[in-house]
C-alpha cells in the first residue's frame, strides 16, 4: 500500500512540476502528424460570418438598472430563457444578440451593459463601454432606456447630449421610459424627457409589454427615413395591406392615397388588371415567408471559473468579444461568437458556420446561492443541452479537479460531442519530449468519464494551437452524426460476445444477446436485444462500448447511448424469419 502511493504521488510530482514553465520543449508526434494532416486539407480560412444586410441590428443603451435586459426580453419574447434580469446594477456586461420579429420583420437586439462615463462609478466601466461603443457603431438604430419611475438623472442628460452629437446624425435614436406600467400616469412620467433633445419619448413598460409596439412602429419608420437599414426594411405590413386593398376594392371604391386619375382610370378598366393586382397580393404575402437558414454547428465553452474560457474566445474570434480579467466571476449571461469557413472556390458546397458560446464559470452547487449567480450557471447547464460539440477547458497548471470531472459527466450524460481543451499550456515549465505523453495520459486517467474525447493543448494567450479546435471540433461532428449499418454492428457485437460472453447468475441462468441496431444519431443510439437486461451488468456495458470503439472508426469524439430491451427468443426468431436476419 505505501509502495503504491509513493509511485503515485511521484508521478504526479512530475505531472506538477511539468505545469508551471514556458519553455515548448520538443514537438510530440502527435503534434507534428496533425501539421501533416492540415497541410493536406485544402480549406478556406476561418473569418468572421458576414452579417446579413437583410436583418439590421437595435442596440439598446441606457444607464444601469433602468431595464435594458428586461425590455430585450420583452421584445425578443424570450422571457424564460433570455438576458439575465435582477434588481441589481451590473449584471449585464458583454454585449449580447437576441433575435426578434415585429410585423413580419426579422431584426437582432443588442444587449448591452449600463453605460457609465467615470470609471470609478461601476466595476468593468469602461469594458462595459467599449463593448456598447461597439453595439452602436453596429446597429442600424437606437434606442435609450431611462428609468420613468426614478425620473431624468445627470446620467440620462450626459449620455443623451454624447447620442445627440456623436450618433444621430447617422442612425435613428428614440427615447423609451420604461417602467410606466400605467397608462394614466406614464405619459406624465415620459413628459419629463422630452428635454433630452431626442424626439418623442415613448412610455413603455418591459414587464406587461406596454407601448412596445408604438416603439418598435416609430423606430422602423425611422431606419426607413435614415436609410441606415437595406432599403425596403419595415415596410411588409404597408405593403401587404395595400395588396389587401386593391384585391377587397377591385373596380370598386376609391383607394387611400389614390388621386382621381388613378380612380377614374381603374373604374373603367385602364388601370392594374386583375392578374397584376394577383401577382402584386401574392409578392407582399410572400415577403413574410422565412429564409431558409444555414445550419449552424453550436459549439458551447465550458469550464470551472477563470481556465481561460473568454479568453480562448477572443483568440478564435479574433478581437474583444468578450470581457476579460483575472477575477473569477466576470463573465455572466452566455455570449455567442459566429464563425465561418466559406465553401470551397467553385463549388456548390454551402460554407460552414461556427456558433461559440461562451457561458459563465460553473462552480460546484453548494457555493452556488439563488441569484444571478444560479441563473448564470443554469445558461450554462443550457448551452451544452442546446450545442453539438462541448469544449471542456482545462487549467493545464492546475490539473482535473472534482468540478471538472462533474462538468465532464454532464457532458457525456447530455449526450453531447466533447473536446478536452487543456489551456494555459504555455504556462507548463520543463516540457520535454515526455510531457505531452505524460499529460494525456494524466488527463485520460483522471476523466474517465469522457476517455473518448480528444484532448488539445492550447495557450488563448499566445493563441498556440488555438487554430487545431476547428478540424476537432469538425471530426467530433462527424462522429456525432455518424450511422453504421445493422450488419456491421451485428458482427463487431458477435466478436465481443465471442471473446467475453455475457454474465451468468448463480443459479445457471445465462445472459444472452440477439442482435443490436442504431436507432438515431446526435449521439448515435444502438439498441441491444437481449434476454434479461438486468443480467448485463456496468462492467459488461462498458466493455461493449469498449469493444465498439475499437472496431469501429469514427466515434473517438461522441459518447454512444447504449439501451438494452429484453426480449423472449422464439420473438426474435419469428421476427428473423419475418424481416430477414439483422446480421
Amino acid at each position: 500500500m505505501t509502495k503504491t502511493n509513493t509511485k503515485t504521488n511521484t508521478m504526479l510530482h512530475v505531472l506538477i512540476q511539468g505545469y508551471q514553465g514556458q519553455s515548448q520543449g520538443g514537438m510530440s508526434e502527435e503534434d507534428s502528424s496533425q501539421q501533416e494532416e492540415g497541410k493536406q486539407q485544402k480549406q478556406q480560412p476561418i473569418r468572421r460570418q458576414r452579417r446579413s444586410k437583410k436583418v439590421p441590428l437595435i442596440a439598446i443603451v441606457g444607464r444601469p438598472n433602468v431595464g435594458k435586459s428586461a425590455l430585450v426580453n420583452r421584445i425578443a419574447g424570450t422571457q424564460s430563457g433570455g438576458a439575465i434580469v435582477a434588481d441589481e446594477s451590473g449584471i449585464t456586461r458583454d454585449r449580447t444578440y437576441r433575435s426578434a420579429e415585429f410585423l413580419g420583420e426579422n431584426f437582432q437586439l443588442i444587449d448591452t451593459g449600463g453605460l457609465v462615463f467615470d470609471d470609478n462609478d461601476a466595476l468593468f466601466a469602461k469594458e462595459i463601454r467599449e463593448q456598447a461603443m461597439i453595439a452602436m457603431d453596429e446597429a442600424s438604430g437606437v434606442i435609450l432606456v431611462v428609468d420613468g419611475q426614478v425620473g431624468l438623472t445627470s446620467m440620462d442628460s450626459e449620455l443623451a447630449e454624447f447620442l445627440r452629437k456623436e450618433v444621430t446624425r447617422d442612425i435613428p435614436v428614440h427615447v423609451a421610459v420604461n417602467k410606466c406600467e400605467s397608462e394614466k400616469t406614464g405619459a406624465v412620467s415620459a413628459a419629463e424627457f422630452w428635454s433630452l433633445g431626442l424626439g418623442e419619448p415613448f412610455a413603455v413598460s418591459a414587464l406587461h409589454g406596454v407601448g412596445t409596439a408604438d416603439l418598435l412602429e416609430k423606430m422602423f419608420e425611422s431606419i426607413a427615413e435614415k436609410g441606415s437599414a437595406i432599403q425596403g426594411f419595415g415596410t411588409k405590413a404597408k405593403k401587404l395591406e395595400e395588396a389587401k386593398g386593391l384585391v377587397k376594392n377591385m373596380n370598386k371604391k376609391r383607394m387611400k392615397g389614390e388621386t382621381d386619375d388613378e380612380y377614374f382610370m381603374r373604374r373603367y378598366g385602364l388601370g392594374p388588371s386583375e392578374e397584376t393586382v394577383e401577382e402584386t397580393y401574392e409578392k407582399a404575402l410572400a415577403a413574410f415567408d422565412d429564409v431558409e437558414q444555414i445550419e449552424e454547428i453550436k459549439i458551447a465553452i465550458i469550464g470551472r471559473p477563470n481556465v481561460g474560457k473568454s479568453s480562448l474566445l477572443n483568440t478564435l474570434f479574433g478581437s474583444q468579444r468578450a470581457i476579460v480579467s483575472d477575477m473569477a466571476g466576470t463573465t455572466r449571461d452566455s455570449i455567442d461568437a459566429v464563425m465561418e469557413r466559406p465553401a470551397p472556390e467553385g463549388s456548390d458546397e454551402l460554407p460552414t458556420i461556427y456558433r461559440f458560446i461562451d457561458t459563465a464559470g460553473i462552480r460546484r452547487k453548494g457555493k452556488i446561492d439563488f441569484g444571478p449567480e444560479f441563473f448564470m450557471v443554469n445558461r450554462a447547464l443550457r448551452a451544452i443541452r442546446r450545442a453539438d460539440v462541448a469544449l471542456l477547458v482545462l487549467d493545464a497548471t492546475a490539473g482535473v479537479t472534482e468540478q471538472d470531472r462533474i462538468l465532464a459527466q454532464k457532458i457525456a450524460d447530455d449526450g453531447r460531442a466533447c473536446v478536452l481543451v487543456c489551456n494555459k499550456w504555455d504556462a507548463v515549465v520543463d516540457k520535454d519530449s515526455n510531457t505531452f505523453d505524460q499529460s494525456v495520459k494524466y488527463f485520460r486517467s483522471e476523466l474517465p468519464q469522457t476517455r473518448w474525447a480528444p484532448i488539445i493543448f492550447t495557450s488563448a494567450a499566445t493563441g498556440q494551437r488555438c487554430g487545431k479546435i476547428y478540424g476537432a471540433v469538425d471530426e467530433a461532428v462527424k462522429a456525432h452524426r455518424k450511422r453504421v449499418s445493422t450488419a456491421v454492428l451485428n458482427e463487431v457485437l458477435r466478436d465481443a460476445t465471442l471473446w467475453q460472453p455475457p454474465p451468468s447468475k448463480r443459479n445457471g441462468s445465462q445472459a444472452k444477446i440477439y442482435y443490436c441496431n442504431q436507432v438515431s444519431t446526435r449521439p448515435p443510439t444502438i439498441v441491444v436485444f437481449c434476454n434479461d437486461p438486468s443480467m448485463l451488468n456496468d462492467g459488461y456495458r462498458r466493455y461493449l462500448d469498449r469493444k465498439f470503439r475499437e472496431s469501429l472508426d469514427g466515434f473517438e469524439a461522441t459518447p454512444i447511448r447504449w439501451i438494452f430491451r429484453g426480449r423472449r427468443a422464439r420473438d426474435v426468431m419469428r421476427s428473423r424469419s419475418m424481416n430477414g436476419n439483422p446480421g
